[in-house]
């Protein structure tokens, strides 16, 4: 749902308000009998507030100013639910309203339905008067947030491919931070929410298309989540299992290095036994027994490294060839490989260079 600015949905200039748009309006029959009902519009929150409707787009700028605009957020993020103008006083001025803030309240909220009639005819009057406060009746709007939360939801409910898609078409609506322009303690709850959602949602969805079979979608949702939060072991375990599972091997163990020095870098610790585990079966894939110098050559070259770079965690390095532990023993064993692959290199290299003459 995100729209790039200065466009509508389908490439609509966003209207300036004043002059133009009253003139793309003039052509237009009365707002007498229209009802919000009769509307269908799309709001977006995440990326920057944005109402669109009756091919028509506008920006937090025609929407009448801060407080018109903060009242239609505090009522779209209030989903179904009324908000006393007691509430909406303090999420405009805090704890420092000024004199006659009510009606000052009110004043703001008959603004906001012009601009919202003037996106479209009658949808100003979605935001309905209740006892004590205002209610935006939402049957008629679209609200990128909401419809974020009810695909998740739906998809909660299936399982393999059909979850998939719906987690992927929960997960393109919200693009951007939510309401990047709004700076309010209420906003900043509010973005910190539906971040905290957002990761639960992505590790969700690529546990599902890891279990579908879906790597792509799994390991591009892992590595989001990821950038959300570097210590996500959760998404750190998909990651490497759609290596391991492409059989990229050299990528995973890559992967489990990055993830293992974040952590002992910034958190002082390992990673948990879930991201170990699928640690120990990447280096049982790149190990081939006896049959094969080179895996084996790669599995003491991995092993070795991660000794030498983290020594407290050598007791956490999987164990080599015929031990069954990880140890002195191994450890002498894998370096005892390393120098006569590095010997054998040398004779051949010395053998072949003119120099050797």
């Amino acid at each position: 749902m995100g729209i790039s600015i200065g466009e509508g949905r389908a490439g609509a200039p966003v209207q300036d308000a004043g002059t133009s748009r009253s003139e793309a309006l003039a052509g237009r029959p009365a707002a007498q009998g229209v009802r919000a009902q009769d509307v269908r519009a799309q709001v977006q929150l995440c990326g920057g507030l944005r109402v669109t409707a009756d091919g028509c787009c506008v920006g937090p700028r025609q929407l009448g100013g801060a407080k018109p605009r903060q009242i239609l957020v505090a009522l779209l993020l209030r989903r179904g639910q009324a908000v006393c103008k007691a509430s909406l006083v303090g999420q405009l001025w805090g704890d420092t309203p000024p004199a006659g803030a009510t009606s000052t309240l009110e004043g703001y909220v008959s603004l906001l339905r012009k601009r919202l009639d003037a996106v479209a005819l009658g949808l100003g009057s979605a935001v309905r008067t209740v006892p004590g406060g205002y209610l935006l009746d939402q049957t008629c709007i679209e609200v990128d947030v909401h419809r974020f939360r009810d695909l998740s939801a739906q998809a909660r409910r299936r399982d393999g491919a059909e979850a998939v898609h719906l987690y992927a078409e929960a997960l393109n609506v919200v693009s951007g931070v939510l309401l990047p322009d709004e700076h309010l303690d209420w906003v900043d709850e509010a973005r910190a929410g539906l971040g905290t959602e957002l990761l639960h949602v992505l590790d969700e969805a690529a546990e599902a298309a890891l279990t579908a079979g879906d790597l792509d979608g799994a390991h591009r949702w892992a590595r989001r989540a990821i950038r959300r939060d570097p210590f996500d072991e959760k998404a750190w375990r998909v990651v490497l299992e759609c290596c391991g599972r492409r059989g990229l091997h050299a990528e995973g163990l890559r992967a489990y290095d990055e993830c293992r020095r974040l952590f002992a870098d910034e958190l002082g610790c390992t990673p948990g036994p879930g991201v170990r585990e699928v640690f120990e079966r990447l280096l049982e894939s790149v190990r081939r027994v006896d049959d094969d110098p080179l895996a084996a050559l790669m599995d003491a070259v991995v092993r070795l490294h991660l000794v030498v770079s983290s020594p407290d965690e050598a007791a956490l390095v999987p164990s080599g060839r015929g031990s069954g532990r990880a140890g002195d023993l191994d450890d002498e064993d894998d370096w005892r490989l390393l120098e006569r692959f590095l010997s054998m290199a040398r004779r051949r290299l010395v053998g072949r260079s003119p120099l050797s003459a």
